[in-house]
């Protein structure tokens, strides 16, 4: 009996000798989050990832949370995986809607839709996408420092929509769909009139109003085309069809 229980205690003794130390106390959320952005600042991001990751799954009551949660978007962002920012940017403002980043993760997130879009001739989903960002960003937080890139981002991408019209009436124009082609180069002046395609397209108004011999209708065009002030070649593209037109009508 005696040897028996020798036996067993030995072998205890054996099996916790091969079992795995008891692990590490984990950090405090404080001290985690500070190990996190000494990673993000030293732009070691997939690092800051994990360990801003660790502090969202482990205190998820923290006031340091939002803050992990911002830039676990960021590291994303930052190295262009641009769906996962989306998903944690969302995250952020959907769970911490009233934290101090929540402007910064709009506008972001408007930033990696932008980031996503196609060439001006392709499908427009993303930008339409970061312009609806924008707007709310722009309508949620007029206060926000980041008002100004959020308006140059946004003529960005109305200037790729209005170049996308504008190439779609040029193509009606070859194709001598003179009418359709007017339609498009309305709809560019109403809504991205104050892109840089507006004048080519103004100018482009009046050459269909040429082909079509809409005299008046043409000069008109042409003469708004040069009262917007239009890049010098352009300009003179105009005045030689306004000549044109005024000798032929003499």
């Amino acid at each position: 009996m005696k040897n028996s229980i020798g036996l067993s205690l030995i072998t205890l003794l054996v099996l916790l000798s091969c079992t795995s130390p008891p692990p590490m106390g984990k950090l405090d959320a404080e001290d985690q989050f500070l190990l996190a952005r000494e990673r993000y600042d030293d732009r070691d991001f997939e690092e800051a990832q994990q360990e801003f990751q660790k502090l969202i799954w482990n205190y998820p009551g923290s006031d340091y949370v939002d803050d992990a949660q911002y830039y676990l978007a960021d590291c994303y962002r930052i190295l262009e995986d641009y769906p996962t920012a989306i998903v944690e940017y969302s995250r952020l403002l959907r769970n911490y809607s009233q934290s101090p980043l929540a402007p910064a993760a709009q506008y972001h997130l408007a930033l990696c839709y932008f980031e996503q879009s196609l060439p001006s001739h392709l499908d427009q989903n993303f930008t339409q996408k970061a312009i609806e960002e924008l707007e709310f960003f722009l309508e949620e937080y007029p206060q926000s420092e980041l008002v100004p890139q959020a308006g140059e981002l946004m003529l960005k991408a109305r200037t790729k929509l209005a170049k996308k019209g504008y190439d779609n009436a040029r193509l009606y124009v070859k194709m001598k769909s003179y009418e359709a082609a007017i339609i498009y180069i309305e709809e560019i002046l109403e809504e991205y009139g104050d892109t840089k395609w507006a004048d080519d397209t103004r100018y482009l108004l009046g050459e269909c109003y040429r082909h079509q011999e809409k005299w008046q209708q043409a000069l008109d065009a042409y003469r708004l085309t040069l009262e917007m002030d239009p890049p010098k070649k352009l300009r003179r593209q105009a005045e030689s069809r306004i000549r044109q037109i005024e000798e032929k009508l003499e």
